[in-house]
């Protein structure tokens, strides 16, 4: 139908005709007719088309055709060179430059602060306001979006984030920072994101980040999923009724939600991505090249 709505264009544009014209493109694709024109009427499929027109806007797509390929961006009718190299280059598992908008500054830096350096007036935190863990003083750091309900995340957490930040981390080489992109399908992980920042807003967010990420097979399955964390918060001797103001009255909703337009803008694939970076040397980081990324800017 893709291709035949292009073929025909001149034909069914602007005409007043044109769902009795689609209805008979769909008989010519052999399709079941009555089907798709109580779909075509019904308006089903209308919010699915404003939800991608939305999400166009978002990312800055302000004509068509608009390309993303991975997350290299090939706007207009570009020449069939233009999309070759793109494509072979997202073959290669490259990506294009990162921008600074991923790490919006909300405030000028002191001189010679970088915006991932830790903030003194906000402990635990970065002047880009994500939390972090690990050494103030490492020189790499580490910045990784994450969904603490999504299995493919645990399982990285599990089998393969233990042994670099054993190696890394707990050496003061690199500090993680935490930005939070849970799947609009694991509506719990929005809430789990948001326990970790109250978390944090009490000087704890790494226990609860692990926490989280330990008994994910726990909590995911929980209705009442905020009762859940309010216990863990009990487990790792936070203030309890701070932890719960925060939670209850969604004081840390805002920054996750912040976190995930971000990723929802850069068009990120499912979390968890990394990018990695030594001053203002870096850029992203493929899950399964962490080690070797970590080395090389160690190295410099």
């Amino acid at each position: 139908m893709h291709e035949l709505l292009f073929e025909k264009a001149q034909e069914w544009s602007g005409q007043e005709n044109a769902i009795e014209l689609f209805e008979g493109y769909a008989a010519e694709l052999g399709l079941d007719t009555e089907a798709f024109i109580a779909c075509l009427e019904s308006g089903e499929t209308a919010a699915q088309v404003q939800a991608e027109l939305e999400q166009g806007e978002a990312v800055g797509v302000g004509g068509v055709p608009a390309f993303f390929i991975n997350d290299w961006f090939v706007s207009g009718a570009q020449p069939f060179e233009v999309f070759q190299e793109t494509i072979e280059a997202a073959l290669r598992g490259e990506h294009p430059a990162p921008t600074p908008t991923p790490f919006p500054t909300p405030t000028p830096l002191p001189p010679g602060a970088m915006p991932f350096d830790p903030n003194p007036e906000q402990p635990g935190y970065t002047y880009t306001g994500d939390a972090f863990c690990g050494s103030e003083e490492a020189e790499v750091v580490l910045a990784v979006f994450t969904d603490f309900q999504s299995p493919e995340n645990r399982q990285h957490f599990v089998e393969e984030w233990a042994d670099l930040e054993k190696e890394y981390v707990d050496t003061g080489k690199v500090r993680l920072m935490v930005k939070h992109f849970p799947s609009l399908e694991n509506i719990q992980g929005f809430t789990a994101a948001e326990a970790a920042e109250c978390a944090g807003q009490q000087g704890d967010f790494c226990s609860m980040y692990d926490l989280l990420f330990q008994k994910q097979d726990e909590w995911s399955q929980e209705e009442d999923v905020t009762a859940v964390f309010k216990g863990y918060a009990a487990e790792l001797d936070l203030d309890a009724d701070a932890f719960a103001t925060c939670l209850d009255e969604g004081q840390t909703s805002e920054k996750v939600m912040q976190d995930f337009t971000i990723g929802q803008q850069g068009q990120f694939p499912p979390a968890p991505m990394f990018f990695i970076f030594k001053g203002e040397q870096g850029g992203n980081a493929p899950a399964d090249q962490l080690q070797e990324a970590i080395e090389e800017l160690l190295a410099q």
